[in-house]
């Protein structure tokens, strides 16, 4: 087989960052990498795993020094080929690592890898980063099966889900049907210390040593601004499948805190009602955190989740405006955030609750019935984002004439990616937009400084 080393790209906001204090500053450690690096090596692949985020914020945001340590690696690690995984917010930077690493192999004389990509980016704009970005092949979809038939030597025209320059056709990748066949990941192919350091990550009033976790796959629902649902193919592991992989993961890395990435556990009600039930069991062992949907929720679900270690939930409110949630396409009521919220604060489980401004058609009145319903709901932190059309989303794809003429650059792409984009589509003039901005991040920033440290 072929030897792979697989590049985590870093944040563009972390680069020339000095002073970083991970306490404040909480980084998500790479799950779905290290798993899917753990899953290649099983199937026996030689596989390493260069995590160039990590690298950037230990080199106190010195890209020529986390350079430095990549290409330390490759001198020694010698791969055949490299495979890069990055969102549309991290285009820019994967694009500098490549011409980096294209640089130092042909200033030293050394053969060229195979240079590869997949993930979120790459699965929906093939050929737009084939331009940007001039890699060799792309993997689309999901990554385990087609890269381990790549690494095995198989012709890359034959195998489902690799994509060559200039092709017309893509052929969906095999997928792992039963997510419990996956081994847990490794954490010791990457600096996990660094990760489950003690920090802010789900309460600005508390610090905790916490690791993801990813239950299932996929999303059952369409909103229109989201790409969660693109491409994968929901399911999820069983309850037992699920706890063997927590307490591994608690084995390996000596925590006991999760945060679940599913888009939301209540996608898989009854499984992950089948996990609680078994977690209670055995005593609640663990504490996490999860995203869970309005119309979702219910007393006895929220219930269960606080008896099995739930010590937060995440809600996507988005707006006190049900014309804004219908035109969204998020298929839930503001009604239903209200009695979510009523029931999580009768419950005493803290809640994260997001709302989007600078969305399609939005008018004062919109923005207004947000502060309302935030006031209401009283939620325990708040995040306001400014709407930002990702590829891959609905939105995307049905405004892309109006959205692509102001992308003339990887830093363009890139910030739309991160949702810092200066695309406007409020209906209201931009001198109020901005008023009701900064009124509801006032507002948020608030409501944030008092969250209870209990």
């Amino acid at each position: 087989m072929m030897r792979l080393l697989i590049v985590i790209s870093w944040s563009p906001f972390h680069v020339g960052l000095k002073d970083f204090d991970f306490a404040q500053m909480p980084e998500r450690a790479p799950e779905s990498m290290v798993a899917l690096a753990t899953f290649l090596r099983e199937k026996g692949a030689e596989v390493a795993v260069a995590d160039m985020q990590c690298h950037l914020l230990q080199c106190q945001g010195d890209t020529a020094q986390a350079l430095q340590r990549l290409y330390a690696q490759c001198n020694e690690w010698k791969p055949e080929v490299i495979g890069f995984s990055f969102f549309t917010a991290r285009l820019k930077p994967a694009a500098d690592i490549f011409e980096g690493l294209r640089n130092h192999f042909l200033s030293h004389r050394l053969p060229l890898p195979l240079m590869i990509a997949g993930g979120v980016h790459a699965t929906l704009l093939p050929q737009l980063t084939f331009q940007q970005i001039p890699f060799d092949a792309l993997i689309v979809g999901e990554g385990e099966m087609p890269l381990w038939q790549l690494l095995r030597g198989e012709d890359m025209n034959e195998i489902p889900g690799v994509v060559l320059p200039g092709a017309n056709c893509i052929t969906p990748p095999q997928v792992v049907e039963h997510l419990d066949e996956l081994p847990p990941a490794d954490w010791s192919l990457i600096d996990f210390p660094f990760y489950t350091q003690p920090a802010h990550l789900i309460s600005s009033g508390r610090l905790d040593a916490v690791l993801p976790v990813t239950f299932g796959r996929g999303c059952n629902y369409r909103c229109n601004f989201c790409a969660h649902a693109c491409f994968l193919k929901p399911r999820c592991h069983s309850a037992e499948g699920f706890l063997r992989k927590l307490d591994a993961y608690a084995a390996q890395c000596h925590v006991n805190t999760f945060l679940l990435q599913d888009s939301s556990i209540g996608n898989y009600k009854k499984e992950w009602a089948a996990v609680c039930q078994a977690l209670i069991a055995r005593g609640t062992p663990y504490r996490w955190w999860a995203n869970l949907r309005a119309n979702q929720a219910d007393r006895e679900f929220l219930e269960l989740l606080k008896r099995a270690g739930c010590i937060k939930l995440f809600f996507g409110f988005e707006s006190g405006s049900q014309r804004v949630l219908d035109r969204m396409n998020k298929r839930i009521t503001v009604e239903q955030c209200r009695e979510t919220a009523r029931l999580c604060h009768e419950l005493d489980i803290p809640f994260y609750a997001s709302f989007i401004v600078n969305y399609f058609g939005e008018t004062e009145e919109d923005l207004a019935l947000t502060e309302q319903l935030i006031l209401q709901t009283r939620p325990t932190s708040v995040a306001v984002n400014t709407f930002s059309p990702i590829p891959g989303s609905k939105d995307y794809d049905a405004h892309r004439d109006e959205i692509v003429p102001h992308l003339n650059s990887l830093d363009d792409w890139t910030m739309l990616g991160c949702l810092y984009s200066q695309l406007y589509f409020s209906h209201l003039p931009k001198e109020r937009f901005d008023y009701w901005r900064q009124r509801l991040r006032n507002l948020r920033q608030t409501i944030n400084a008092h969250e209870d440290s209990d």
